[in-house]
């Protein structure tokens, strides 16, 4: 992703900003700032978004703040366990997010529809969502752009629902027997 003006965005809610040039994507994140507050990016950045302790409500009032934002290509939602099925259909305008991080939210099969509108999503973290079923996978294996998918404590998709998922450079990370997964095809 190349960006090359200033993106701006303020936010009313406690989130934390992280940077790192969109050019060189293996770089580390660099602390920004934290919010409530203004946040003025420097340009060639890309940007992660984390926020902790919010509900569906919340999450729709973040995704307004972020929308008009296209350098927000991370969103860390872990352990927000107000973030149902629901909340996930008020991701959508923020389709440029290459990663997102959904661990212990309290999401079901019926939720992962709504993460098929995300074309450009490598990094899915899944981890913990204990409601997941192999249905959930099955919906799960149309996202194309996926690089890596972590199912850890997913205990209801089973080896069948992860054979839904193999293909040739995905990276599935589920243990079994403290094994990490990967596609056959590597």
């Amino acid at each position: 992703m190349t960006l090359t003006g200033e993106c701006s965005f303020s936010s009313s809610l406690p989130i934390s900003v992280t940077v790192r040039p969109a050019d060189q994507p293996g770089a580390e994140w660099q602390d920004f700032d934290e919010g409530p507050g203004i946040f003025h990016l420097p340009a060639g950045h890309v940007v992660r978004v984390r926020i902790k302790n919010i509900d569906n409500s919340a999450l729709a009032h973040l995704v307004t703040e972020l929308q008009a934002c296209p350098a927000v290509t991370e969103l860390d939602l872990a352990e927000n366990r107000g973030i149902t099925d629901s909340g996930l259909a008020r991701l959508k305008p923020l389709r440029q997010l290459t990663s997102l991080n959904l661990s212990s939210c309290d999401l079901s099969d019926a939720g992962m529809d709504h993460l098929l509108a995300f074309d450009n999503l490598t990094r899915l973290n899944l981890s913990y969502c204990n409601r997941l079923t192999d249905r959930g996978a099955k919906t799960l294996s149309r996202l194309r752009s996926l690089e890596y998918l972590d199912l850890q404590g997913c205990v209801k998709i089973t080896r069948a629902g992860v054979a839904h998922l193999d293909r040739h450079g995905l990276e599935i990370h589920k243990p079994s027997r403290g094994q990490k997964m990967r596609s056959p095809n590597r």
